[in-house]
């Protein structure tokens, strides 16, 4: 693809209170207009470029299972698409991850499109946190629609202040994840907050034990959303405990020692800016 001159995304963003006392009690929030609709179209094509490299020729919907047909998944796009390396290195975006964990600094964890398919299914209920090796709760993620959301789609639905809870042994994200947290759910008669239909940079952000899930697509075009994990500067990396925990520590930390601070070339710190 043609290299094409990208906004810088620097500008700082005027953080609501709110949305710090939503992430500290309920473990999530949204943040609107946090980038505008032109700087989201200006990255679409690049960011699209790597989610096509990623799957050149995906199979049908209909031959895939559960995880498969919840979204194109194209991780670490900063690494291997140097024209996304501006979104993702977004000091705006970072300073605001900072703040929500109320923390002085943050390093990137890794980035990843995750692309719904018009048709594509549910998302299962969920917890991130279980595949990452940082001692660290202090740890979120970025959920950010490219283009304006039909309500349809929607944004994601979250089970209030599950970040609480820590790991609820749920395991990887799949069928029996979905099933064993509904059970919860019902049981607990526990409250769920979805933020409704977003527009272009809009985006929700949520701590890494928060449970939540994803509707399916019913209409006829992608959802096209990116995503960035920062976690606090100075967390150290922990012995895994999975094989998903083994993945992450060679894929996103370096084969990094056990007990040393995560500071590898891939978790470059975002904030405050170098």
């Amino acid at each position: 693809m043609r290299a094409v001159a990208l906004p810088i995304l620097d500008a700082t963003h005027d953080l609501d209170p709110a949305a710090i006392e939503s992430v500290r009690e309920r473990g999530h929030c949204v943040v609107r207009g946090l980038a505008t609709a032109e700087e989201c179209a200006s990255y679409l094509p690049e960011i699209q470029d790597g989610v096509d490299r990623w799957h050149p020729e995906p199979s049908p919907l209909a031959d895939r299972d559960t995880y498969g047909k919840a979204f194109l998944q194209a991780m670490a796009l900063r690494s291997v698409h140097k024209q996304t390396r501006g979104f993702v290195d977004s000091p705006r975006f970072a300073g605001v991850a900072a703040e929500l964990l109320g923390v002085e600094g943050v390093r990137l964890y890794h980035d990843q499109a995750l692309f719904k398919e018009a048709g594509g299914g549910r998302t299962p209920w969920h917890q991130d946190q279980n595949y990452w090796p940082l001692d660290t709760d202090d740890i979120v993620t970025m959920w950010m629609p490219l283009v304006d959301l039909d309500p349809a789609v929607g944004s994601m639905t979250f089970l209030d202040a599950s970040h609480l809870d820590g790991d609820v042994g749920a395991g990887e994200i799949s069928d029996s994840s979905d099933a064993a947290i509904e059970r919860s759910i019902a049981v607990g008669n526990r409250s769920t907050t979805t933020h409704g239909a977003l527009a272009a940079g809009d985006a929700t952000f949520h701590k890494g034990w928060t449970i939540h899930s994803a509707g399916p697509n019913p209409t006829d075009a992608t959802r096209p959303v990116m995503t960035i994990i920062w976690f606090a500067d100075g967390a150290r990396i922990t012995e895994p405990n999975s094989p998903q925990q083994e993945f992450d520590l060679a894929t996103w930390l370096d084969n990094g020692t056990p007990g040393t601070v995560a500071a590898g070339r891939r978790n470059p710190r975002l904030w405050p800016p170098s």
